[in-house]
């Protein structure tokens, strides 16, 4: 060091000591605000001549030790302005220095002995600290508000540090990064406000509350009062947030009665309208009223206590000593014991306030207060001798007990740690509110029913009834006995403390009344148990009125549980009718499905039976449709498949088809619709009501959008006027017997260049049966090319052409046996009645129709002997309805269009929309032999075309990337719109794979964050976010030539395949190099694969050998696909140890190392 770094270094030292003394003056009992002034006036240069000492330090020294030493400089240094601002400047905001987060207006401080008049001195107001609770947020941001952020006096720096000591856990990690500057305090508010003041969230977390809130236990003032209080802040603050909770009716009416105690409820239902549901109001001021009086009845009983006491002390005959002796004692313990929680005369054992929190809370105060948690006194755990929790023997109190609380937890965290790696997922949670007490058993409603099994025929189940659930259950081995088809879902269930369970399997049933023809049809969740047998004992002394049908006439005795019937049907079923024997005793209510029973009985003892909880609340939120197909798209796109086994469906679907296919008189094709039995309309079921339901609302959208309207009239007149539907006359009545009725929306695509408006047929809609026309039609095989070998393959060609197939799926005839089970309704004028009609033609949206579609083209391309090269390119080439194809030359191209051209008009194909890298090829004249539709050659003439996802430029023959340019918006970032926004990401053939890559980084990271689908995202993590989207854009200056090999005459080619892994992704790819007669090497990216790294922690040579078997399947599924001749292929890896093991038999090595070695080396030697 040298002397002028030295010297430089005492005067910092001695700076901060100036900053120091000056702090500790501010802190002294007496203050002249003059002499403040004049101090923090020099304290100011101070930082100056520090700051231009430091900065010159900061050149030579370390820079961490430099950075911590600036830092705690700067805190020191604004600490001492904002205390000397707050005794300065009138009506500031003072920093209460002995308690974290506290604050206090001053109106003045001028605190000495030469006071001129005296001074009232107020209490501190507070802001309370707030710690990223979103039911505390509207509490946090008024005072604060109120305190520092509108206060003029406070500079920015100022408000900025008291915001950081008013904010604790993770409200504070929102803001952490930011230094402690005027710049920046705005921009901290800004985040705090963006992230909590999100209305949405603030309504869920006030909804939870409530139904979070603990059912009473005994009729306690206190705890009642508690309850109220509680609850009805809660209501105000939704009311706040524009809810009206008092709309909610019976559902919170039901909630809130489950919560009150035995006697409470009582007293509510003697009281309450025996004619109609009670208002949310009524229930509130009775529980209002009634704490009122125990309140009066508890007091009453404490003073007649004390009266009482004070009589038997003195009838014992003590004497004045004694009298006084006692008033000297009360005096003590009035004076020296008091409670820490609530300051009263009492232990804290016997606090109510304490005894009235839930368990977690009272945890949590205990810890605030720092008192031991065993014997709840002022001193550590480790130095208490007292005895252990009563329940458990644990170290800790009996009022801390929460032994089922923590196993719920200990559940949830490995269900949590079992889910992780998913992508999408919906959400489900079911809480218990209702515990079935020692003395009593409450009894659920439940019912017996008629469910029907896929042959339609009726089987009892036997469900339970339950007003607080979101959605329905149904157990496994009642979809067993039935037979029903389960479909897939992604839910996670949620019990008891956050005991989480994922379902991925649900099912759709229809169940009918015993009594009468009422019907329902409903979605379940299928799970293994929803409850145990219920009730939970045989149940004694309850005599269902006479002449009633009872809905489960063997309610009294425990029986399993099939299915659980939510809140969305629950009101259907609900009837005028109730029965109330006595106060007491349960209630008898009319239902469609006969007359339940629920509430309060007496049961019989059973040896060796326990209690057992009931479910009273599930919530269900399913997830967003769209969002979840872009998600499935995005993966199946990254994902290098392998050709599966055909399926048994799949098989039957394809036998199904050669059987039944047939051509008409003009050469197209006419199809029989692929059932999977014989008997369809009894499983069918009647749908002409659901069908009509939906054109009403479809037709209410139209009136209110008249472009809408005329573009929906004019697509159903042209599918009329080309004869793809009919009219069906029948007599009146009859309608509704025969068929199935598809309803139907508008699709709107304002990208499409020739149809912005579409017609979609609804063909899963559920039929009173809970079947649809799809769920009875069988899936067939994919029989085309995936994308990824179309596209490489695209690239190879020197001429290239491509074109779609016009309203392909309509060129299609289904027979006319079948055409009934396409039957919808329409018509143009809303004064018209409403038409029947059937659709003649195959019909986009049935399970089939892809199928169908792709193996008439296949079996087109197979009939016949002639234009042999066009019938391989119909079977090779085409994607759906979009064909690429090419050939080496000019002339082969021309006669390539011709003959597809001929072959797809013999069967009514028409393709349109053709483009090419050489307008010439296009433009060509038809031969004179050519015949059918592809006669009339309609050119697409665009700049850029669109094929298969990616963006061609014909002119240029070039591949690019289009990007929506980035614009600001002050939108919340969450998961759900960051992963929608990933999801639009289309890169099938990997060319922009470094980029693509990042994305799937992030979305891993956002699962390891666990935050909600609507959750603002942290600071950091959404700057990162917004950095990447930033750049997006650049990619539109991204130019790939689509050919990968060279124009000119090639006497050799090679394939180069890289292999790469990292700790957090690896991936592989492949290049193409060309060599023409001249000697020109041509070198271009074929296709490229990444995949991220899993959670568990793998290996980097493991991972090096994961990217090698990536390589090797991608080379073999892809290369193939070129027919190219391929000379040699080279594969390389940088990791020696995963060259070693490949290098080996893999029978020398581990199971993990051994199967991957195995697979590398089948798949390269071929």
């Amino acid at each position: 060091m040298t002397a002028d770094e030295r010297n430089l270094t005492i005067r910092r030292g001695q700076l901060k000591g100036t900053v120091t003394r000056f702090l500790t003056y501010l802190q002294s009992e007496e203050l002249d605000p003059n002499q403040v002034s004049l101090r923090r006036e020099k304290i100011e240069e101070v930082w100056h001549e520090f700051d231009q000492i430091q900065t010159a330090l900061e050149q030579t020294e370390n820079l961490n030790e430099s950075t911590a030493y600036r830092k705690e400089f700067e805190d020191l240094y604004f600490k001492a302005i904002v205390e000397a601002n707050t005794i300065v400047s009138p009506g500031m905001v003072k920093e209460n220095t002995s308690e974290r987060g506290s604050m206090a207006i001053a109106s003045e401080r001028s605190i000495g002995r030469n006071s001129m008049a005296p001074q009232v001195k107020l209490a501190a107001l507070k802001v309370p600290v707030f710690n990223g609770d979103y039911l505390e947020w509207a509490s946090f941001y008024d005072t604060f508000t109120a305190l520092v952020h509108t206060h003029q006096d406070l500079l920015p720096v100022s408000k900025f540090f008291h915001l950081r000591e008013a904010l604790s856990g993770e409200a504070l990690n929102s803001i952490r990064s930011l230094e402690t500057t005027a710049k920046n305090y705005e921009k901290a508010w800004s985040i705090l406000c963006a992230r909590y003041n999100n209305k949405k969230v603030r309504i869920q977390a006030h909804v939870r509350a409530i139904f979070d809130l603990d059912a009473l236990q005994s009729d306690s003032a206190i705890k009642l009062r508690c309850f109220f209080d509680a609850l009805s802040g809660h209501m105000r603050a939704l009311e706040a947030l524009e809810q009206e909770p008092e709309s909610w009716g019976p559902l919170l009416m039901h909630l809130i009665s489950t919560k009150l105690d035995k006697k409470t409820l009582q007293e509510w239902e003697a009281g309450s309208p025996k004619d109609r549901i009670a208002e949310v109001s009524e229930i509130m001021q009775f529980l209002e009223n009634r704490f009122k009086i125990l309140e009066a009845i508890e007091s009453a009983k404490n003073v007649h206590s004390s009266t009482r006491g004070a009589i038997s002390n003195g009838s014992t005959g003590l004497g004045k000593s004694n009298k006084y002796n006692n008033q000297f004692s009360s005096l003590m313990i009035s004076a020296g014991l008091k409670c820490y929680v609530c300051q009263l005369p009492h232990t804290i054992y016997k606090c109510p306030t304490l005894i009235a929190l839930p368990i977690k809370e009272r945890i949590n105060k205990v810890t605030e207060l720092k008192l031991c948690k065993i014997c709840l006194r002022q001193h550590e755990n480790k130095k208490c001798f007292a005895k252990y929790c009563f329940k458990c023997s644990k170290p800790h109190n009996t009022l801390l007990h929460l032994a089922q609380i923590k196993n719920a937890e200990q559940g949830n965290k490995n269900s949590t740690e079992n889910a992780e790696g998913s992508t999408s997922a919906a959400s489900s949670s079911i809480s218990a509110h209702t515990l079935v007490q020692n003395d009593e058993q409450v009894l659920l409603s439940t019912a017996v029913v008629h469910i029907h099994n896929a042959s339609g025929e009726k089987v009892e189940c036997r469900i339970l009834l339950d007003s607080g659930s979101q959605c329905n259950l149904i157990t496994e081995n009642m979809v067993q006995n039935i037979r029903l088809k389960r479909y897939q879902v992604q839910h996670t269930v949620m019990g008891i403390g956050g005991i989480t369970q994922p379902v991925t399997r649900a099912v759709n049933v229809s169940i009918t009344s015993r009594y009468n023809s009422f019907n329902l049809i409903l979605t379940c969740l299928v799970v293994q148990k929803i409850a145990h047998c219920m009730p939970n004992y045989e149940v004694e002394n309850c005599v269902s009125p006479n002449d009633i049908n009872l809905a489960d006439p063997l309610f009294r005795r425990p029986q399993k549980i099939d299915l659980l019937l939510g809140n969305k049907h629950f009101f259907e079923i609900i009837c005028a009718g109730q029965i109330k024997q006595h106060i007491a005793g349960p209630i008898f209510q009319e239902t469609r499905f006969g007359w339940v029973v629920a509430g309060p009985v007496l049961r019989k003892s059973c040896k060796g039976t326990k209690d057992v909880s009931s479910v009273t609340h599930i919530a269900c939120v399913d997830n967003d449709t769209h969002f979840e197909n872009l998600i499935s798209k995005f993966w199946r796109i990254e994902k290098l498949e392998t050709d599966p086994p055909l399926t048994l469906e799949e098989k039957m679907c394809r036998s199904h088809f050669d059987k039944t296919v047939r051509r008409d008189k003009n050469g197209r094709f006419i199809i029989r619709l692929p059932f999977k039995n014989t008997n369809n309309a009894s499983a069918l079921g009647k749908s002409y009501q659901i069908a009509r339901r939906r054109w009403a609302a479809t037709e209410n959208r139209l009136r209110k959008n008249i472009p809408l309207r005329e573009a929906y009239t004019q697509f159903m007149h042209e599918y009329e006027a080309l004869g793809h539907m009919e009219r069906v006359i029948e007599e009146e009545g009859e309608e509704e017997e025969k068929g199935c009725y598809l309803p139907h929306h508008a699709v709107i695509n304002e990208n499409s260049t020739t149809t912005k408006v579409r017609v979609v047929f609804d063909a899963s809609c559920k039929t009173e049966s809970g079947n649809s026309l799809n769920d009875l039609l069988l899936k067939g095989p994919v029989l085309q090319d995936e994308l990824l070998y179309i596209l490489a393959r695209f690239r190879t060609y020197n001429y290239v052409l491509s074109a779609d197939i016009t309203k392909m799926y309509r060129q299609i005839k289904v027979a006319n046996e079948d055409c009934n089970y396409q039957r919808i309704l329409w018509r143009a004028d809303p004064k018209m009645p409403i038409q029947v009609y059937r659709l003649t033609t195959l019909t986009y949206g049935t399970v089939p129709a892809a199928f169908i579609a792709t193996a008439c083209l296949k079996k087109l391309a197979e009939t016949g002997n002639d234009y042999l090269r066009a019938r391989e390119s119909i079977k090779r080439d085409f994607y759906m309805d979009d064909y690429l194809s090419g050939a080496s030359t000019k002339e082969e191209a021309i006669s390539l269009k011709h003959e597809v051209l001929a072959i797809l008009g013999q069967a009514g194909f028409e393709l349109r929309k053709w483009s090419s890298n050489d307008p010439s090829i296009i433009n060509s004249n038809m031969s004179v032999g050519d015949k059918g539709a592809g006669n009339d050659v309609r050119v697409f003439d665009c700049a850029i075309t669109k094929i298969l996802g990616l963006f061609w430029e014909p002119s240029d023959d070039v591949l690019r990337y289009k990007v929506s340019e980035y614009v600001e918006n002050t939108e919340i970032i969450n998961k759900r719109k960051i992963l929608s926004e990933i999801a639009t990401i289309f890169d099938p053939l990997g060319l922009v794979g470094p980029v693509v890559i990042v994305a799937k980084l992030f979305m891993q990271n956002l699962w390891q964050l666990r935050v909600s689908w609507d959750e603002q995202l942290p600071k950091n993590v959404s700057d990162e976010w917004l950095q990447y989207k930033k750049c997006l854009p650049r990619l539109n200056k991204l130019v790939i030539p689509r050919m990968i090999i060279s124009k000119h005459k090639i006497i050799n080619i090679q394939i180069h395949g890289f292999a790469d892994a990292s700790t957090k992704a690896y991936g592989a790819c492949l290049y193409l190099r060309s060599t023409d007669e001249v000697g020109t090497h041509t070198v271009r990216l074929i296709c490229a694969k990444s995949k991220v790294a899993p959670l568990k922690t793998i290996s980097l040579p493991r991972l090096e050998l994961c990217a090698a078997l990536l390589l090797a399947r991608m080379q073999h599924r892809v290369i193939p696909k070129l027919r190219l001749e391929i000379e040699r292929k080279y594969f390389w890896s940088d990791s020696t140890i995963a060259l070693a093991w490949i290098a080996s038999p893999s029978t020398r090595w581990k199971t993990f190392v051994a199967h991957r070695v195995g697979e590398i080396q089948d798949l390269s030697c071929t």
